[in-house]
């Protein structure tokens, strides 16, 4: 039976080469770890600064690109930073279960555009994610009343579109209801933005109620600064819509556009999972739902190569700030990544999550240094 070595223990390994929560037998010398692993997996790309979503409404594929009606939306693709997905699609229909599913990885139970029928929902999901492992979630939302505001319409604004409302309160996975806000809170510095937030534009703005070109126009008018800076600055776009306009192929457009997007058309199928799988791979996060059973976006990453994660805080490994940077490793690392644990000292690292080493990555962990396992660490 082989065995592992790190600090002062020893872990025998399993017939699966996985680590458990072992107690294991202490030996005399202090050694690093190298695990050397020979296989590759897909890349992983360097995490945005920030991320905005845009969720615009009903519009199939064809009724968007090449439309001379959406001209900014157009520019976007042919914009040097900007990945077209010409594979790519809703889920089901109507609006509301769209929006759960990409925030959520699942419609939650609700196939209607009303109420869901038990609230707050408790469940998985992105902005509770972010927010628990010391990251930052806010969705922003055109007419939306007040910060919190739980109403279900007024004016243009519909809470309909709005799926992280449904999460909040104070129960597990919760919103604070301070991460709910009108979009007239969005800065002006985008250094202010959080990690990630979603924009939803009123019914006016999302193509929803408004023409092609008021959308079109809204969105340049109020996301083109960002946009721009974020080409420059280490941050992404997304924009994609919530459904087609009720066809059963359910085809959508979706654009990336951002510092780190290799351009060009891909054909690869996604949905939203997809989305929010690459999502939580970005920014290594737990999965939800379906995502689990997804997978990410590849491809499109222009800093797809090798990366170095360094442990140096103290405490829980799924905390990105115990991490150089605040740079954790992803859930899956390119081939030729290294992982370096060395805490500050009088620390330790505690792997308090599963986490799998990618084949083809180097885990080390520095001489006289504490990594503890709590939770499952496996590797190839």
């Amino acid at each position: 039976m082989k065995e592992v070595f790190y600090n002062d223990y020893v872990f025998p390994s399993l017939p699966d080469n996985s680590f458990r929560n072992y107690r294991a037998m202490k030996i005399s010398t202090k050694i690093v770890l190298i695990i050397l692993l020979s296989f590759s997996r897909s890349s992983a790309q360097v995490p945005p600064d920030h991320t905005i979503i845009v969720v615009l409404e009903n519009k199939s594929f064809d009724q968007i690109i090449g439309n001379s009606d959406a001209p900014y939306i157009n520019s976007l693709i042919s914009n040097p930073h900007g990945a077209l997905f010409t594979n790519s699609f809703g889920l089901t229909h109507p609006s509301q279960p769209n929006y759960l599913m990409l925030f959520s990885g699942s419609q939650q139970g609700v196939t209607t555009n009303g109420f869901p029928p038990v609230l707050p929902l408790i469940t998985a999901n992105l902005g509770a994610a972010l927010i628990e492992n010391g990251l930052s979630f806010t969705g922003f939302a055109e007419g939306l009343p007040a910060v919190g505001s739980n109403i279900g319409a007024s004016g243009a604004y519909s809470r309909k579109h709005n799926p992280w409302v449904n999460w909040q309160g104070t129960g597990p996975n919760s919103i604070p209801e301070t991460f709910n806000r009108p979009f007239s809170d969005f800065p002006s510095d985008f250094n202010l933005l959080p990690t990630l937030a979603f924009v939803i534009p009123d019914d006016d703005h999302d193509m929803h109620d408004g023409t092609i070109a008021e959308g079109d126009a809204w969105l340049e008018a109020n996301l083109g600064d960002y946009v721009q800076w974020c080409n420059d600055n280490n941050s992404l776009f997304i924009l994609t819509f919530d459904e087609d306009d009720g066809s059963s192929s359910n085809g959508i457009g979706t654009i990336f556009t951002g510092a780190d997007i290799k351009p060009g058309s891909y054909s690869q199928r996604i949905t939203h999972y997809n989305v929010l799988r690459t999502l939580e791979d970005i920014y290594s996060l737990p999965y939800a739902g379906e995502s689990a059973d997804s997978s990410a976006i590849t491809g499109v990453w222009l800093s797809a190569a090798a990366n170095t994660y360094t442990f140096t805080g103290n405490g829980n490994w799924n905390d990105s700030k115990n991490w150089k940077n605040q740079i954790a490793p992803p859930k899956e690392t390119y081939n030729g990544s290294h992982i370096i644990i060395d805490p500050a000292p009088g620390g330790q690292c505690i792997v308090n999550i599963p986490y799998t080493v990618s084949p083809g990555t180097t885990l080390k962990v520095v001489t006289g240094k504490k990594i503890v396992v709590t939770g499952n660490l496996v590797l190839h």
